[in-house]
């Protein structure tokens, strides 16, 4: 049985076009009404990562939450829009990001994740602390920005569902699943498994390549990507940058996990042909990590030499300190009034990297990592 994704293009930001393409995209997997009813409240979570313009590319573009609050209107439900900000309080974000101003014109809701409610799961992971607004509402809507990520290459739908998990919380399963990867990929489907979004609509009118997920290059694309599935949306969006679904962490953790559809094979694209709109040369960070290919002796004495890992650019640093506030390892330490990254205690967590507002922190590669291909 096949998963519908919808591709439709998007010029730009323009508000008409973007209702249109947005509109277009969900009436292509079955329309607003089959995944809203009337009389419900339905939570739209967009990436609303810190406070940055929507120019930046760092946070889902006011136009497109504007379009799916209408659309929620429409169908007869209330909308309410919430996330739980990596930098700042959630009101001063959606106000530097224009989305205060669009739930402000268009009659929506601002909802704050601070109180956190836990949910048991049949997973792996037996619990989650997670908003409660997400779990009170009728229906959650996912409203990803399609950007690249240190830790997980790129990031997209799955990952934009772990903002349901309150504040330092997050923190908190950094610190629980430290080097594995692995298993915090792992954790990252299993809440979005259990959050159960009735809908992503993803962002991709204008990613981010380069050092993302806040501090790269905005690139166009020209798309707005949607369907029920949030993995077999990361899928499609995966290859509209011309990058293989298996070599994305979260993929792995999912064809692992039995959890959403991973084969681009089993996906129905409908609206534009995924070959029509594919982009060239879209820049990646280096490629998160090659121990995963290695047997247990040879990661131990090569972990170093085939690891990414944050590097801090002295010139561009500004001394601000957030990147040691958000080291769930509090491996970053002053040295001569400057951060410096104990790579002992560095668990590759890539926090410091999206948390850095100056653009300062940056993907290095492990020595051998550097000698080879990316």
């Amino acid at each position: 049985m096949s998963t519908d994704v919808s591709l439709v293009r998007c010029a730009d930001y323009d508000q008409k076009t973007v209702m249109n393409s947005v509109r277009r995209a969900i009436d292509l997997v079955g329309g607003i009404n089959a995944f809203v009813n009337p009389g419900e409240r339905i939570l739209l979570k967009p990436n609303l990562l810190k406070a940055r313009p929507p120019e930046a590319a760092v946070t889902t573009h006011p136009e497109v939450v504007r379009a799916v609050i209408r659309l929620v209107h429409e169908a007869g439900a209330t909308a309410l829009v919430g996330d739980s900000p990596g930098i700042g309080d959630l009101r001063r974000v959606c106000e530097r990001s224009g989305i205060l101003d669009v739930v402000d014109q268009e009659g929506a809701v601002l909802v704050d994740f601070d109180e956190a409610v836990t949910v048991k799961n049949t997973g792996r992971f037996q619990r989650f602390e997670v908003a409660r607004i997400a779990r009170e509402a009728d229906g959650i809507i996912n409203l990803p920005k399609f950007k690249t990520h240190g830790m997980t290459i790129l990031t997209g739908a799955v990952k934009n569902m772990f903002g349901c998990i309150p504040g330092k919380r997050k923190v908190q399963w950094h610190l629980s699943t430290g080097v594995d990867h692995a298993s915090f990929m792992g954790m990252l489907v299993e809440l979005a498994g259990l959050l159960k979004p009735r809908l992503t609509i993803m962002d991709a009118v204008v990613g981010m390549e380069g050092n993302g997920p806040g501090s790269g290059d905005p690139r166009t694309l020209g798309l707005i990507i949607a369907g029920q599935d949030p993995v077999a949306v990361d899928v499609v969006g995966a290859g509209v940058v011309g990058v293989a679904p298996a070599i994305l962490p979260v993929v792995r953790a999912a064809f692992d996990a039995k959890l959403g559809e991973t084969r681009m094979e089993n996906i129905r694209i409908l609206g534009e042909r995924l070959a029509d709109v594919q982009v060239g040369h879209f820049r990646l960070p280096p490629r998160e990590h090659l121990e995963w290919r290695m047997p247990e002796w040879s990661r131990r004495l090569l972990k170093e030499a085939l690891t990414t890992r944050p590097v801090i650019n002295d010139h561009h640093c500004i001394k601000c300190g957030i990147c040691q506030s958000h080291c769930p390892q509090k491996a970053i330490v002053d040295a001569d009034r400057k951060p410096v990254i104990n790579y002992r205690n560095c668990i590759r967590c890539f926090c410091c990297q999206e948390f850095c507002p100056s653009g300062a922190i940056t993907v290095g590669k492990g020595w051998l990592l550097g000698l080879m291909r990316s």
